[in-house]
């Protein structure tokens, strides 16, 4: 299955960071184990054993005129919940024919740790000639202002960004480049944002967290433990998921198993991931 995909005039690169993986009762809690046996066939390679196989992938577009990575991934490692993994995105870039110095731009769907973990390393920016785009509600949410305990993945990854002067602080509906708008998809995070891609008349939206089963295409209403506000997910991914269905829309799902392209489509009846 091929890792890139073309939407017009851009190229659309999936990275992969680190495979992921837990039990669906723990990341899923409010999902009965039966309800989930329908999807166990529809989406095999979502499963290993009675584990929801998932991923920290990135992905690198790039346009007639810029680089731009949308997310970080989980970070270098080595990962002791892993087992010692370690982060494979700049050896993932790197494959793309990108050097760490020429991205002009970073994305961050939202500020979750397995999103932002390459962002800095040993003091120093890891791309250091791109602006680094960050939801503004994130970055007040998880630096708690409110007189609560910060993010310490924040503190670590993003807050450097403000001191080098990286940092730009995005909100709304907003222009990237001629090809890509920040779309707000609030719900797992205040600040969580979709990237739509349009060139060509094609168009692709990078998903971020709106979902992070194939199976929440239909069940919408199945919200994981890391949505911040479950009501507000929910109701943001229902939206998502009928608008990709009547668009045809190419869908780049980040947490789907690699690449995570794919369409939402209506088969026997029922609303599901098809990937390419």
């Amino acid at each position: 299955m091929s890792s890139t995909v073309r939407v017009g005039r851009v190229e659309i690169v999936a990275l992969l960071d680190t495979p992921l993986g837990g039990p669906l009762d723990m990341i899923f809690p409010a999902v009965p184990g039966p309800a989930w046996e329908p999807y166990r066939e529809i989406y095999p390679r979502s499963w290993d054993g009675s584990q929801f196989r998932h991923n920290a992938q990135c992905y690198l577009m790039v346009t007639p005129t810029e680089r731009v990575l949308v997310d970080t991934g989980l970070g270098p490692g080595p990962h002791a919940m892993l087992g010692g993994a370690t982060g494979a995105l700049l050896q993932e870039l790197g494959g793309a024919g990108t050097a760490p110095d020429e991205v002009d731009r970073v994305v961050f769907t939202h500020l979750h740790g397995d999103h932002i973990g390459w962002t800095v390393r040993d003091g120093a920016a890891t791309f250091p000639a791109a602006r680094h785009l960050v939801p503004h509600a994130d970055w007040t949410h998880f630096r708690a202002p409110d007189g609560g305990e910060a993010d310490p993945v924040v503190v670590a990854q993003i807050e450097p960004l403000e001191e080098m002067g990286l940092l730009d602080l995005v909100e709304g509906e907003r222009a990237v480049t001629p090809e890509l708008t920040l779309v707000p998809t609030p719900g797992h995070t205040p600040g969580h944002q979709s990237i739509l891609v349009s060139s060509g008349g094609e168009r692709a939206l990078i998903l971020g967290d709106v979902a992070n089963h194939p199976a929440q295409v239909e069940e919408v209403g199945w919200s994981p433990i890391f949505d911040g506000d479950a009501e507000a997910a929910a109701n943001t991914r229902r939206g998502v998921m009928e608008r990709l269905e009547e668009g045809g829309d190419l869908v780049a799902a980040g947490h789907f198993p690699h690449p995570g392209f794919g369409h939402v489509v209506r088969l026997d009846g029922r609303r599901v991931f098809r990937a390419l």
